[in-house]
């Protein structure tokens, strides 16, 4: 018999989701009884009549204040108007409008609050750091964070986690903050507002859950509930990019890449993403480019280096792909997932080299340090050393 396990769920309440899902704010706000809402957004999508006004609206004489500083990869410098805001206008939850970046904002902001933080770098004292060769250490909150309820415009999946992302510019290193405190109450998935969202950030971030999904079916930690939705999230995120590509007023294709993204992320806490996501952290705080960007230049060379570990596992992704592996040793069918991988950046236009998103080749090596401190670096099936960081670089480039 097999040793027990425990899948743990994170305190998410509801998923709403299909088109007029945001129509549910006010009903999740009174659930929640909240009555003091503060936006968190990007100027972009503030200014975008049928987001921004559309959820003011909603919100009604709920509405004390915006926030829409949110810049890309959330430096912790861009958090401390929206915490001063928070302290003059004492909102009593938050609603995050956008990308992944602002529902990670939204994440920082509402444990700023519940800290009692004046100061937004003072965050830093809650990010969890990696002690070689496997540990965590993540700091305690009070669990007095501000409730959140997320309505995401890309495909990040971030609204699914327990932890933000933010950036230290100083030591060009990404930092999590993690409690179950941070899940939004809500998450609303409304594939009208996704039409909103540019098709090229749209395939994008897609790629990110792609991710998810692929490195969730290989981590050591997988069970066989992560297995069914992840392998589904390869089905649905490769058949919907590609769709809302050819048409990006699909709000269906927009509908099916909400639902990959979700299930690419169903279980988050449960396991630990790997060294595409570690390279991508780093990449991104370095580089500000797109998360998603990093995974169509690196994702490929990680899934070649795993093969010796993850081949059987990415046999099953080369399957949920479209492949017939039937003929295949499972080393072929590894090869066959990278390859559909590289095939649909192609399709969707996205850069395919680090070359392309401005990474040097003398840059490798400082590079590859700050991966090896990261996080996640611990989920990676086959132990890794900083060596072996620089050749899948070199491979990416």
């Amino acid at each position: 018999m097999s040793a027990t396990r425990q899948f743990w769920y994170l305190p998410m309440d509801v998923v709403h989701y299909g088109a007029g899902a945001v129509e549910a704010l006010g009903a999740e706000l009174d659930r929640l009884d909240a009555r003091r809402a503060m936006v968190v957004t990007s100027p972009t999508v503030r200014a975008h009549p049928r987001l921004g006004d559309r959820v003011q609206d909603l919100l009604g004489n709920r509405l004390v204040a915006v926030f829409d500083g949110v810049r890309p990869h959330v430096p912790y410098g861009c958090l401390q108007p929206g915490l001063e805001t928070i302290h003059d206008r004492t909102p009593d939850v938050l609603v995050s409008l956008g990308s992944g970046s602002v529902v990670d904002a939204a994440r920082a902001l509402a444990l700023a609050a519940g800290e009692g933080l004046r100061s937004a770098v003072d965050l830093a004292r809650w990010r969890a750091t990696f002690v070689p060769p496997a540990t965590t250490d993540i700091p305690t909150t009070s669990g007095r964070a501000l409730p959140i309820v997320a309505i995401p415009t890309t495909l990040s999946a971030a609204e699914f986690a327990n932890a933000g992302a933010v950036t230290d510019e100083d030591r060009q290193t990404k930092d999590l903050l993690i409690a179950d405190e941070l899940t939004p109450r809500s998450v609303l998935l409304d594939p009208e507002l996704g039409v909103t969202t540019p098709v090229d950030l749209w395939a994008s971030t897609g790629m990110r859950a792609l991710d998810h999904a692929i490195e969730t079916v290989y981590s050591p930690r997988r069970g066989p509930i992560t297995d069914a939705l992840a392998l589904d999230a390869v089905r649905r995120l490769s058949a919907s990019l590609r769709a809302a590509q050819r048409d990006p007023s699909d709000v269906d294709a927009r509908c099916e890449g909400q639902l990959g993204a979700w299930e690419s992320y169903f279980g988050e806490m449960n396991l630990t993403l790997g060294l595409s996501h570690a390279i991508g952290h780093q990449i991104g705080a370095r580089y500000r480019v797109q998360h998603g960007w990093t995974t169509c230049a690196v994702l490929p060379s990680v899934m070649r280096w795993l093969t010796p570990a993850t081949a059987e596992r990415q046999a099953l992704i080369a399957s949920a792909f479209g492949v017939d592996t039937a003929a295949m040793t499972d080393e072929e069918a590894a090869e066959a997932a990278a390859t559909e991988v590289e095939r649909l950046v192609g399709d969707l236009r996205l850069p395919a080299s680090l070359g392309e998103l401005g990474v040097r080749q003398e840059e490798l090596g400082a590079l590859a340090d700050a991966v090896m401190q990261d996080l996640v670096v611990a989920g990676s099936p086959r132990p890794v050393q900083r060596d072996d960081v620089v050749a899948i670089l070199e491979r990416a480039s």
